[in-house]
């Protein structure tokens, strides 16, 4: 059975592979004692970073959230989870 801890660190390595398919650069971070994060890079604006967690509500569920405590969507739902990362790294898509 995966630990919590392992199942937050699941949903950021596929949230980080999503971002990576979409040229941002990542590191998971997963010191003891703190959250497991995502810090996600804009290679085009490197200044322009944020840090994504993994977290369960109450009832089971997995989301994920910005650092400031953002929520941005369900752990299932990566494709949206990264739309909404580089809305708030300011990327453009065409």
């Amino acid at each position: 059975m995966m630990t919590e801890r392992g199942e937050g660190i699941d949903h950021l390595r596929r949230l980080a592979a999503q971002l990576e398919a979409h040229a941002f650069q990542v590191r998971l971070r997963s010191a003891a004692g703190l959250y497991p994060r995502l810090h996600v890079i804009n290679p085009m604006a490197p200044a322009r970073t944020e840090d994504v967690l993994a977290a369960h509500e109450e009832d089971g569920e997995w989301w994920f959230w910005l650092s400031w405590a953002g929520r941005i969507g369900h752990a299932e739902d990566v494709a949206t989870a990264a739309e909404r990362v580089a809305s708030v790294l300011h990327v453009i898509r065409r």
